[in-house]
């Protein structure tokens, strides 16, 4: 192996020349570093010589066993293992299986390296070690241990493989106690609360430490540490493991310890084969660097404890230099301590805002202490005693009743602008495929808001959408081109694309950063990027028009409800606008029910339904239609029939324009039935028609506001054909109320032989405080009350 040999024996040389001058101190007419830059092109020209010739004499000889393992060894030591393992694989020599499947394991390629290793034709100590690595990748942690604890004692390996035969197991041979490895730890477990003191607890987070440091060099390191209790199976189920999200491009995680402490006390260390570092959208290579850190506790159990400490380690900050923090109170859990501490250099001090100080029932202080040197600002705070958030039905999201200290280091929204449009503005082009594509959609004669409408239509419905929350995966969009070709996309890569398209149909279009309902809403005085979501929004004349292209069954024009009534950011080429996306009238989310149905002579019946929807109603029943297998459909409608007759059988269904973004979608289903109405000797009593779903008030009084959601409207048409000898002997009087927070009218008519019932309900405010509910309550039992009446007829006797 001649070429080889030179070409580690230039770099030696190169390596060492630097050490002696470095070490010496000698004094060359060249620079000690220029020397060493010269030896190391020397010995990288050395090397790819070297493959030449390999790469030469393979080709006169058709090929060599030793021609080609040398070449793989070459790749080998140079470190090129992705080349080295095309090498091996073509080498018949007894040491390529070897070498092929360490070259594996090196480029990454773990699982290629576990079937070479499992072929058992490598069985020396190097092997062994490399295959209990493999296996840890794979978390095959019995077969790692088993790879390890075969390595003789006077191999070389031995004592490596023996620590991780430790790591993975944490197995120190003994048993330690809390009481001995954390004085404290053991203190602050003795003193815990139990299930009694708190009933309505699954855990009780007895430590939540929280530290954030901003570097000077631009970094940033957070320090996370709990130490929670564990109370009944609700605890269990929700405190069993721990994820960490993370970006692998910027963050590592490191975790220091993680621990569960028995009932009795002992320690039970988490070792790595109760941890997993993997992918969050494994099948889509554009957000592989989101990732989950998983932590599983063994031996959980009712009054074990577990504990554990990890660093985030982040090397790049938003805009190079800021940074942007949300520190919510309050918990699913009881927090019986907890600290906060945010430590930032002192040319860049937090602006800091706190919101839903109102329910701060527990009064909390809010308020940091700070203290500062000449380099750092420093904010603490510590709290005890915050209460747990016990959930409500139809109450806000957590954002707006959590009591939270938001911080951030931009001091203006032009900061802001200034750092994402430089991210986003050269992503906007639209490439050959592009073009033709927008030709293809619009045309020369086409009205702008068709061209529109068109253009949206295809990216919400043929770009797949990938669920990655805005942040997640980076802030830097993928170009246009990109999420064309791969026909998939998160909300900032689908919103750039849209974008890109709608400019180059020649309207007025820009990308719209937001935070949803579930997020925390732009605030004007409070710079940040606090967002979520993105989408665009187009000019079309005087209107403007917000879009979200990941809602594949959100029409143009309309908003998904988490989208409404938020303020957002819109990056246009000469600057920023804070504006705010509609909220939509009543009417404008609607559902329409018009179910008609025919009793005949033996009061068996035939009924046939139709339900039209607008709005949120049409996007939910435009999903439904679109991914539910027709079969599930179809026993959906068989369960619905079944609270109009028992024994109703399902004639028909059919959906009309459930693709077409563009029209109503409109469902229709046939039905009939052996019975309708309840007799009562020659009385008929037909089923309660209208109703009002008093569930919604159930509550004698509210922690937190109901929250609807949005302004709709329901429309129900009911019409019943009786047949020849029924008479009316009760119907209902018409029923008319206005409130403050919605409009009911139902009315009853008679034509003939045919009776129709109309109920409609508007929506008048989809947000009743807790002042206001105990009215709204009052007023809806009351109305309920009411409307639980029902037909009477008469039966002529036959």
């Amino acid at each position: 192996m001649r070429i080889t040999a030179t070409v580690k024996k230039r770099a030696f040389l190169a390596v060492a020349a630097c050490l002696v001058l470095s070490l010496s101190g000698c004094i060359d007419r060249e620079p000690v570093l220029e020397r060493a830059r010269k030896e190391a092109a020397r010995s990288r020209e050395s090397y790819d010589a070297a493959v030449k010739a390999y790469t030469g004499l393979i080709a006169k000889n058709n090929g060599s066993d030793s021609l080609y393992f040398e070449l793989g060894s070459l790749y080998y030591q140079g470190g090129d293992f992705e080349a080295a393992v095309d090498a091996f694989a073509r080498s018949a020599d007894e040491r390529a299986p070897k070498f092929l499947a360490l070259s594996h394991f090196k480029a990454g390629n773990f699982q290629e390296a576990l079937a070479i290793f499992d072929q058992g034709k490598c069985r020396d100590d190097e092997c062994l070690y490399y295959y209990g690595l493999t296996c840890e990748k794979l978390h095959l942690f019995d077969q790692a241990l088993g790879a390890y604890r075969a390595i003789k004692k006077q191999d070389r390996f031995f004592a490596r493989a023996h620590e991780r035969i430790g790591i993975i197991g944490r197995d120190t041979g003994e048993s330690v106690g809390i009481n001995q490895a954390s004085p404290e730890t053991a203190g602050l477990i003795a003193r815990a609360p139990g299930q009694e003191e708190y009933p309505q607890a699954g855990a009780l987070i007895l430590s939540c430490e929280e530290s954030i440091e901003v570097g000077a060099d631009n970094t940033q390191v957070a320090t996370l540490h709990y130490i929670i209790k564990i109370l009944n199976e609700r605890g269990k189920e929700d405190f069993s493991e721990s994820h960490l999200e993370y970006d692998s491009t910027y963050e590592r995680v490191d975790l220091e310890y993680a621990r569960t402490i028995r009932p009795d006390g002992i320690i039970v260390d988490v070792g790595s084969r109760h941890i997993r570092d993997v992918s969050k959208y494994l099948n889509f290579p554009l957000y592989s660097n989101v990732r989950v850190f998983i932590i599983s506790f063994p031996e959980i159990s009712e009054g074990a404890i577990v504990e554990y400490k990890v660093r985030v380690r982040r090397n790049k900050l938003i805009n190079e230099k800021d940074t942007v923090l949300s520190y919510p109170l309050e918990s699913s859990e009881p927090i019986l301590r907890a600290k906060f501490l945010v430590s930032v250099p002192k040319d860049r001090p937090l602006s800091l805002k706190t919101i839903n100080a109102g329910y701060n029932t527990s009064a909390q202080a809010l308020e940091p202490s700070v203290s500062s040197d000449e380099k750092r600002i420093t904010y603490r705070w510590e709290f005890s005693g915050i209460p747990q958030i016990i959930p409500e039905s139809n109450m806000p999201p957590d954002v707006e009743i959590n009591p939270t200290i938001l911080a951030s280091t931009f001091t203006d929204w032009q900061q802001v602008y200034r750092w994402w449009w430089a991210l986003a503005r050269d992503k906007i082009a639209a490439d050959p495929s592009i073009k033709a594509k927008v030709r293809e959609l619009t045309g020369a004669r086409m009205a702008p808001e068709e061209k529109a409408r068109a253009i949206y239509n295809f990216c919400a419905q043929k770009i797949r959408y990938v669920a990655v929350e805005y942040g997640q995966a980076g802030y830097e969009p993928h170009r246009a081109e990109d999420i064309f070709r791969n026909k998939y996309g998160d909300c900032k890569d689908q919103a750039i694309l849209l974008v890109a398209m709608l400019k180059e149909a020649g309207l007025n279009a820009w990308p719209v950063l937001i935070s949803t309902r579930s997020y925390y809403n732009l605030r004007d005085d409070f710079p940040s990027v606090l967002f979520n979501h993105c989408i665009a929004v187009v000019e079309i004349g005087s209107k403007t028009v917000f879009l979200d292209p990941t809602a594949e069954t959100c029409p143009f024009g309309d908003l998904p409800v988490d989208d409404q009534d938020r303020a957002v950011l819109v990056f246009r080429e000469d600057g920023f606008r804070i504006q705010r996306t509609p909220t939509f009238a009543a009417e404008h989310n609607l559902v329409r029910q018009e179910l008609s149905i025919r009793i005949n002579d033996d009061e068996s019946i035939a009924g046939k339904k139709a339900v039209t929807t607008k709005g949120m109603y049409e996007q939910a029943q435009r999903y439904w239609l679109l991914y539910t297998p027709p079969e599930l459909i179809e026993q959906a409608l068989k369960e619905k029939i079944q609270d109009i007759s028992i024994g109703a059988r399902l004639e028909s269904f059919s959906a009309e324009k459930q693709g077409d973004l563009d029209q109503p979608v409109i469902l229709r289903y046939a039905f009939s039935g052996p019975e309708y109405l309840t007799g009562a000797g020659n009385l008929r009593i037909m089923p309660q028609l209208v109703s009002f779903d008093s569930s919604l008030v159930a509550k004698d009084a509210r922690r937190y506001p109901l929250d609807l959601a949005l302004l709709d409207t329901k429309e129900t048409v009911f019409e019943v054909e009786t047949p020849q000898g029924f008479a009316i002997r009760y119907l209902p009087e018409n029923v008319q109320e206005e409130s403050p927070w919605f409009s009911l009218r139902v009315t009853y008519e008679k034509n003939k032989d045919r009776i129709r019932v109309l109920q409609k309900i508007a929506l008048k405010k989809s947000f009743i405080t807790q002042d206001e509910y105990p009215e709204f309550k009052a007023r809806f039992e009351s109305l309920a009350t009411r409307l639980k009446q029902r037909i009477i007829f008469e039966r002529s006797p036959q």
